[in-house]
């Protein structure tokens, strides 16, 4: 493969031309991974597009310098811009798989005028909160000090290796552990020291300008967990979601046809791309489903193969669980149903080892909790406790007792009002809060223990002392109904509801 950059930090790359000079299509793998990591993919795609791979620094057949510095986000931002320079593109769309997703995330954001458009494959990297980051930061400096000590081997005993993999085709399995054993101890400590930590960009995504189009294998739940918060950081109706619900972690992989009738379509959605036989878009067939929800997808099952990104179940937000509400006929595999906002039937995916609660919000005109009080516990239902033998995270202190998974309740007919954010958190830290209400709302109001705020996508909030405190949120919808939502947050030791 050619290199591009200088000397000891120059990243591998391939092009593979489009017969009719089709747009450029940038594709960027995950940790431990390579350019194999689309191998299936590269000859349907290459109909359409011109299509680029890029090996991050430490990958495959790129350099892998001592010095982790050189892989952090920056510079990697700056190779990709450079070598995008370099090959006479202007212009492209940029797609990431796992840690790829972040780095593309990271360049669109550095400079949104280069891309057309994102496409986001199962990156927990990108989805995680700053919590996420701060957890992978410690697991990461881990997996670095034992590299170094004791090389790559011990990672071949680990689902990081993809000769383990029964979910990939052969030919892509091969090359992946092709590449997997040219791994240095180099290069993955200085990815694991310089860039997972620091590639996150969650507060920032409320700045993207560019369409994002998520890839989403519902078999991956860390990445499944995540998602809510993360659409709903994003700005409204920026983003395009395709559930994919037999793949994994490797959904372009394991399901190589339904990932790239995707793109194609995304790529046509936003005038990428020709409409096929001037005709509009068509979506990607098959048992993918496209959601254009305003920034907000309420995942629909969750499988249990966990994402490749970090060790020891560092994928899991620190133990914490995002909430989310939109109503559903059902409950869904996967999920505990719960009475939330207004009546809606809410799925929470279940935290490693532990319960969520959402504590039911009135539908009110007038009253809400005053800034910073704490509320009584109240008959919440809960989720059940993980099965035995699954796989588990050590969460913050506080445990919430299990319940008994209440009886469905009916739909609302009209809007709703919907919190996403974190159930439980520690004394001193702070979370972020999402209006996840459907339709959008025309105004907010937030009433949480750190103030009042108005009019704001989503509130960041400090927890002072232990106890059970409210976030609060009245929206305004454009019927001139108002509704109100209510989660209560325990923090420390306390234990809200049940």
């Amino acid at each position: 493969m050619p290199l591009f950059g200088e000397p000891g930090q120059r990243i591998a790359y391939e092009r593979y031309p489009h017969a009719g000079g089709g747009p450029p299509l940038y594709l960027i793998h995950g940790f431990t991974a390579s350019a194999a990591s689309f191998a299936a993919n590269i000859a349907p795609l290459r109909e359409h597009f011109t299509v680029v791979t890029v090996e991050l620094l430490g990958h495959g057949g790129s350099d892998a310098p001592d010095d982790p510095a050189l892989y952090g986000p920056g510079p990697a931002v700056e190779r990709i811009l450079g070598l995008m320079d370099a090959l006479g593109d202007e212009r492209g769309l940029l797609c990431g798989h796992s840690l790829g997703g972040a780095v593309a995330v990271q360049c669109a954001l550095a400079a949104p005028e280069r891309f057309a458009g994102l496409v986001i494959i199962n990156s927990a990297s990108a989805a995680g909160t700053p919590a996420w980051a701060e957890a992978a930061r410690a697991g990461m400096a881990e997996l670095a000090a034992r590299v170094r000590a004791e090389g790559t081997g011990f990672l071949k005993r680990t689902r990081l290796y993809p000769a383990h993999s029964r979910r990939l085709d052969e030919r892509s399995r091969e090359l992946l552990t092709r590449d997997f054993d040219r791994l240095t101890p180099a290069g993955l400590a200085g990815t694991a020291e310089g860039l997972i930590p620091f590639v996150n960009a969650f507060e920032r995504l409320p700045e993207l300008q560019v369409p994002v189009l998520v890839v989403a294998g519902q078999r991956d739940r860390d990445f499944m967990e995540v998602l809510p918060g993360f659409l709903a950081q994003l700005p409204h109706g920026l983003a395009r979601v395709v559930e994919l619900p037999e793949a994994g972690h490797a959904a372009n992989l394991e399901q190589p046809r339904e990932f790239e009738a995707a793109v194609i379509d995304f790529a046509r959605e936003i005038g990428y791309l020709p409409a096929a036989d001037g005709t509009a878009p068509r979506h990607a067939a098959g048992s993918s489903t496209l959601n254009v929800l305003g920034g907000l997808l309420v995942a629909a099952g969750l499988g249990m193969l966990a994402a490749a990104l970090v060790v020891a179940q560092l994928g899991k937000d620190g133990g914490r669980s995002f909430v989310a509400a939109e109503p559903e006929a059902t409950p869904t595999a996967g999920f505990t149903p719960v009475t939330a906002v207004a009546g809606t039937r809410t799925a929470i995916p279940l935290p490693a080892g532990g319960v969520a609660t959402l504590t039911p919000a009135a539908t009110v005109s007038g009253s809400t909790p005053a800034a910073g009080a704490a509320v009584p516990p109240s008959p919440t239902p809960t989720a059940t406790p993980r099965a035995a033998g699954a796989a588990a995270t050590p969460t913050p202190t506080a445990t919430l007792a299990p319940s008994p998974t209440p009886t469905a309740t009916a739909t609302p007919a009209g809007p709703y009002a919907a919190i996403a954010g974190p159930l439980r958190v520690g004394v001193g830290e702070s979370a972020t809060y999402f209006d996840a209400s459907r339709p959008v709302p025309l105004r907010v109001t937030w009433v949480t223990p750190s103030g009042t705020v108005r009019d704001v996508h989503g509130v960041t909030v400090t927890f002072p002392s232990e106890g059970c405190f409210a976030v609060t949120m009245e929206a305004v919808f454009p019927d001139g109904v108002t509704r109100t939502a209510v989660v209560n947050v325990a923090v420390g030791g306390a234990t809200c509801g049940g």
